[in-house]
């Protein structure tokens, strides 16, 4: 027996995307998000002043655990730290406040 799923679409003007928000350590200098499956590297950029990074992602990243988030120093002085399985926070896009 087959079974039908019917996706309802957004409504009109909303943009589904996924948020990821990492309030990073002081002694930290880049953050990295890698999807886990295929090793592609989603972003490496440096910490903000604010030590918050936010960053949209496709939409796909919500409703999987499939990223890698990770924080890193570049003096190698400390070790690096990642989280695996991260799931993406939905948003729309339109009204997120992506101020760091």
């Amino acid at each position: 027996m087959f079974k039908i799923l019917f996706i309802k679409p957004p409504p009109i003007g909303v943009r589904p995307l996924g948020l990821v928000e990492v309030n990073m350590d002081v002694n930290a200098e880049r953050l990295m998000v890698i999807n886990r499956t295929t090793g592609e590297i989603i972003t490496n950029t440096l910490r903000p002043s604010s030590g918050i990074a936010k960053l949209l992602v496709p939409f796909l990243y919500t409703n999987s655990n499939k990223l890698l988030v990770g924080i890193l120093d570049d003096s190698q002085v400390y070790d690096c730290k990642f989280v695996d399985g991260v799931m993406a926070e939905l948003i729309d896009a339109n009204t997120v406040n992506m101020s760091q």
